[in-house]
């Protein structure tokens, strides 16, 4: 792909949908996502309580004519501009091969990934049932239960509508916040009990399933060797403009803050898109 594009945004979730929909393409622009369809993870789990704002922008959200989309399609890797004034190079993976996506700005919304049990490192066994809570939308969503007793551990909006929705399809739900500590896995082939911590003492849960919502990491490990700077634990570091260190290349979203909820994606893509249409950067 040897077009040269005015803006190139990673990511079609819900921080870039917001930049796009407040007017951040003027000119020719191209838009890359992993996934078939725009929205981000959230869009499995939505409609739901607490994310109205989120739903009404993904269900109402129609891409410009002057935007190309290109979905089922990873970033893989980034090439900044050598010389001011010359595009940046975007290297992308698709069905079809490797390409190259050249462009004048480059707005990285790559999101993030939710943190699993194995990054916790929590002892145990590793039986089957053990998942996020993406897999578990995306189970539900196509007509499949995770499982018939399931404990959701996590605190957020995300892991409470996740928890909604498994008890309204007939899963026997047990939600346990933060304030418990996970401390042993145990069952095989399939989950059986876990056990955890709160206030020095230990306490079994049944459960066949584990939806493990604690986090999220920032996925930049796309980055590597870019010279992009990121934060030890991942984060894209940017000024109060959303600029990285690079200059014509941009961060939003939970690439910068991770989120669960998505906190601070859709205020993000306003604002970036009033900076660059607004010609302050």
């Amino acid at each position: 792909m040897d077009d040269l594009y005015s803006l190139a945004i990673v990511g079609a979730g819900l921080s870039s949908l917001s930049a796009i929909r407040s007017g951040i393409v003027s000119e020719r622009a191209i838009v890359l996502d992993y996934q078939d369809a725009p929205g981000g993870f959230l869009r499995e789990a939505l409609p739901a309580h607490g994310f109205e704002e989120a739903w009404d922008l993904i269900k109402s959200f129609h891409m410009p004519p002057e935007v190309t989309t290109c979905f089922k399609t990873s970033a893989v890797g980034l090439l900044p501009a050598l010389e001011p004034g010359e595009p940046h190079t975007l290297i992308a993976r698709w069905q079809e091969g490797t390409m190259e996506i050249r462009a004048r700005r480059i707005l990285i919304a790559s999101g993030g990934l939710e943190l699993t049990r194995e990054h916790a490192e929590i002892p145990g066994t590793r039986p089957a049932g053990v998942i996020t809570p993406i897999l578990a939308h995306q189970l539900l969503s196509l007509g499949y239960l995770p499982g018939k007793r399931a404990v959701i551990y996590g605190d957020s909006r995300y892991t409470l509508a996740t928890a909604r929705r498994l008890a309204a399809s007939g899963v026997e739900v047990t939600h346990v916040g933060l304030y418990a500590e996970l401390v042993e896995v145990q069952g095989f082939p399939r989950l059986e009990v876990l056990r955890f911590r709160r206030d020095g003492r230990l306490f079994d849960l049944a459960a066949d399933s584990l939806i493990y919502a604690v986090g999220m990491m920032a996925n930049t490990h796309w980055l590597k060797g870019s010279g992009i700077i990121t934060k030890s634990d991942g984060p894209i570091v940017v000024d109060r403009n959303y600029q990285t260190n690079i200059h014509g290349i941009f961060a939003i979203g939970t690439v910068v803050s991770p989120s669960l909820d998505h906190a601070d994606s859709i205020a993000m893509g306003k604002e970036v898109a009033s900076l660059l249409v607004g010609g302050f950067l």
